[in-house]
């Protein structure tokens, strides 16, 4: 009897999302980018007559006579999934929406010049874990504990850092375009999303499991399987890449902090290729823009990567990190310490560890700190620690593998002339467990 309990759970646990929660029937609307004057809002409808979704938005304060409407085409290819760009907004105004698709929502536009903000940094989703036979098959335990953080205190903006979906975990059940869309559509469709979740702006990067596991194989074989969903869902909602159409690392600013996306998955070298010169994360481009933002750019700055850039994190693991691509790591870190200031925000681990990378003691510059969160909602290592600092590059502050929902909230605080302080709090399994605070000087 216990045999067949324990085979019913695994069957439950890989296949009860399949056969029960294709959610074709799924009708959402969510926030993307939204800035000072300007809106992207996501949604999918596919029950309409029509092939178009009407949106109507106006001031939530005014006095309803300046309600603006679009209307933008949807279609089976894309899954009936459609982004809407809203232009022409105020600053720090709150708007409301509603669509024809029944959708209704808020938000608000960015201040023109914040000093004081703050977003939400993670990354990793898998629905129905842990495994609970009584729960929903999509259920999302992390975005009920982010949910109850964000509706007490809303965030500016959310940073998810890739692995928004598992498509090769914990069975692949195909590789089809079908396969990936219906991924995205099933967390999207998790009861565990709510009104306050969906009005704060979602910014997204992909990570390997959107594709497959550990992924290094350029724009082949999966790649465009993957990517048509992945940018119906999630990247016409992302800033616009300045870098050219079709391009997945971008930039972007709020108040005194300037942001670069990186893509670390469309242009690496196979991770088994010996490190040196010739092996490479970002490509000759991506790195030429990186380098060209890190001398240039003005503001504070933020470097936003889905794999983590400290070493410490040892094991089987490691080479698909930045731990793998030591020669290209080091030489941007080094261009980093040249400048005022750089934070990196990270994922991909299902830990959490801040990392120093301090000056050299021939080149100087300032340190450059790493914030390196997940999961959202995954599983974590229980028994295994493969977290140890032993060069003295990577100086560990704090390491915390535990729990299986995990994000940071980052603080920035430009209020004071020449200075940039971060406050950094670790969100654990729903409480804050840990704090931290960073500054810079110019």
């Amino acid at each position: 009897m216990l045999n067949i309990l324990s085979l019913g759970s695994v069957w439950d646990f890989i296949y009860r999302a399949s056969v029960l929660h294709q959610s074709h029937d799924l009708s959402f609307s969510r926030m993307g980018y939204v800035d000072e004057g300007k809106a992207r809002i996501v949604v999918r409808a596919p029950a309409l007559h029509t092939n178009y979704v009407k949106i109507s938005w106006a001031p939530s304060e005014g006095d309803g006579q300046s309600t603006n409407s679009q209307t933008i085409v949807i279609a089976d290819s894309n899954d009936h999934t459609g982004t809407f760009l809203l232009d022409g907004l105020e600053p720090d105004t709150p708007y409301t929406y509603t669509t024809n698709a029944s959708h209704a929502g808020s938000f608000r536009t960015a201040a023109l010049s914040p000093k004081r903000w703050s977003l939400i940094s993670t990354s990793c989703i898998k629905p129905f874990y842990p495994y609970n036979p009584l729960d929903h098959g999509l259920r999302i335990k992390g975005l009920e504990y982010l949910d109850r953080h964000v509706s007490a205190n809303q965030p500016d903006m959310m940073l998810f850092l890739g692995d928004f979906i598992y498509i090769d975990l914990p069975v692949a059940l195909g590789w089809t375009p079908e396969h990936y869309t219906t991924a995205y559509r099933q967390v999207y469709a998790s009861p565990s999303w709510s009104p306050a979740l969906q009005s704060v702006p979602w910014l997204h990067v992909y990570d390997d499991h959107e594709i497959i596991n550990d992924w290094a194989a350029n724009e082949t074989g999966l790649y465009q399987s993957a990517m048509r969903p992945y940018w119906s869902y999630q990247g016409h909602a992302n800033p616009p890449s300045q870098y050219g159409v079709g391009k997945t690392h971008y930039t972007f600013r709020r108040g005194d902090v300037s942001f670069f996306v990186l893509d670390t998955r469309r242009y690496r070298s196979a991770e088994n290729m010996a490190d040196g010169p010739e092996k490479t994360m970002l490509g000759a481009a991506q790195l030429a823009d990186l380098r060209e933002w890190l001398e240039t750019e003005k503001s504070w700055k933020v470097v936003v990567s889905s794999v983590p850039f400290t070493r410490n994190w040892r094991g089987p693991d490691s080479a698909d990190s930045w731990s793998g691509y030591l020669w290209e790591r080091d030489m941007i870190l080094e261009m980093m310490r040249q400048t005022d200031g750089v934070i990196i925000l990270s994922g991909d681990r299902h830990e959490h560890a801040t990392t120093i990378f301090p000056p050299t003691s021939d080149k100087g510059g300032k340190s450059v700190i790493e914030f390196s969160t997940s999961p959202l909602n995954q599983f974590y290592e229980p028994f295994d620690r493969f977290h140890r600092q032993i060069e003295d590059t990577d100086v560990s502050v704090y390491s915390h593998p535990w729990g299986n929902s995990k994000f940071g909230r980052v603080s920035f605080d430009t209020s004071e002339e020449g200075r940039w302080t971060v406050d950094y709090e670790l969100i654990v399994d729903g409480r804050q467990v840990w704090n931290y605070t960073w500054e810079f000087t110019r």
